[in-house]
């Protein structure tokens, strides 16, 4: 028979965006797929997602050399030489 629930704590500690999903179930003494099941249960509101930080947009010169790298990566692969060989092929041509 599963422990009985403190539904304040369980209701406080939700509310608070400060700590993790991860630290409110510990806190609750339930694993995190058991606290979705009681969020449910009791209707709790969507949590804030932590803050994502955008990443730039890669150049069109770095998806050229990106694009060229996995070329010679596929090409390398085909003629059945080693990835070692692959990577200092690749540096050599960069360092050019």
């Amino acid at each position: 028979m599963p422990k009985p629930i403190d539904v304040a704590l369980l209701c406080q500690l939700w509310a608070d965006a400060s700590i993790t999903r991860q630290e409110v179930a510990r806190q609750v003494g339930v694993s995190v797929t058991r606290l979705y099941l009681l969020r449910q249960r009791y209707g709790l509101p969507d949590r804030p997602h932590g803050e994502r930080t955008a990443k730039d947009d890669p150049t069109p010169e770095q998806i050229a050399e990106r694009a060229r790298e996995c070329r010679e990566r596929h090409f390398a692969q085909r003629r059945g030489e080693s990835e070692e060989t692959t990577k200092k092929k690749i540096s050599r041509e960069s360092a050019a």
